[in-house]
């Protein structure tokens, strides 16, 4: 009987425990996993079997340490154990739960306590930041951090269609010459959520809000005006690319800032901009984040 090999919590190892009404630590968020710990003998002080608890999906049980007798629960991207990904504002939530089963119920009743003790991580959405470099960088990075979690958004230029010749320093891009830009979120757990660049657009000033203003892409789709605008990947994971011919504003400006806007989706959601047909219009979805999407910008000068 599990009850006849039950451990008894040290009054000084309850004491923090207690103080907060809690059976364990607080979870802990990582790339793409998470897990949250909990005391064998306050569950045992409670009358509940720790070997009859289990995260959302009832396969995903809890692992006792002999030694410390603390019990883990934890889930990842190859096997999420039922976590639910919702939307908060401008925060991307993994929630899940650890929940009893009913082993000891005998028909209709049942004399083991009910436990539920929720949990959750999230991505925060990246405020908008404009941050510009000129093409001597062949890329442009931008990290963000928030709690346990933090990945990083790259927008990259190449001159090939494989991306394997970055713009670099030397590089001479001419007018009418084909570029590739690759926009990456590393960090992202790319089983459950997707990045869409929602617009791209020039500016001959540093200023996104410039009133001088040429669109690339509108909507997640490549601008119908301009028939050198391709793209590919978008919304369908975490990076995507696209590519135009090199221009230069009228007027004798010698610079063009290219700044993009990004926002994260939860997979499984219509992520993919729907751009076929002359309407071009983005298919929307509850799942897209109502806080501020993340801004990239790239300058380039001639």
């Amino acid at each position: 009987m599990w009850s006849s090999s039950r451990c008894f919590c040290r009054a000084g190892f309850a004491s923090k425990y207690r103080a907060t009404k809690s059976l364990g630590e607080p979870p802990v968020c990582r790339q793409g996993s998470a897990s949250v710990t909990l005391a064998g003998c306050l569950l045992a002080d409670k009358g509940i079997d720790f070997s009859t608890l289990h995260l959302k999906d009832p396969s995903c049980k809890g692992h006792m340490d002999p030694q410390s007798h603390l019990v883990t629960f934890s889930f990842d991207s190859s096997n999420t154990c039922g976590t639910e990904v919702v939307k908060d504002g401008s925060q991307i939530v993994y929630e899940n739960s650890i929940v009893s089963g009913n082993r000891s119920s005998v028909g209709v009743i049942t004399r083991q306590d009910k436990l539920k003790v929720d949990f959750s991580c999230f991505y925060k959405q990246p405020e908008v930041k404009s941050v510009s470099f000129t093409i001597r960088d062949s890329s442009m990075v931008q990290h963000i951090v928030s709690g346990e979690w933090n990945y990083t958004l790259m927008m990259s230029s190449f001159s090939d269609a494989g991306l394997l010749k970055p713009v670099g320093l030397n590089t001479e891009i001419k007018l009418n010459q084909r570029v590739w830009l690759q926009l990456e979120a590393e960090g992202l757990d790319a089983n459950m959520v997707a990045m869409v660049t929602d617009s791209c657009w020039a500016t001959n000033q540093a200023s996104p809000d410039d009133s001088l203003r040429y669109d690339l892409i509108i909507n997640g789709c490549p601008n119908p005006a301009d028939g050198t605008v391709q793209m590919q990947g978008n919304g369908q994971g975490t990076s995507s690319v696209f590519s135009f011919n090199m221009f230069e504003f009228s007027g004798g400006s010698s610079e063009i800032y290219l700044h993009c806007k990004l926002e994260l989706c939860t997979q499984g959601q219509a992520c993919a901009p729907s751009c076929g047909g002359g309407a071009r219009k983005r298919r929307r979805s509850a799942r897209f984040a109502e806080g501020p999407a993340a801004l990239i910008t790239m300058a380039w000068s001639n």
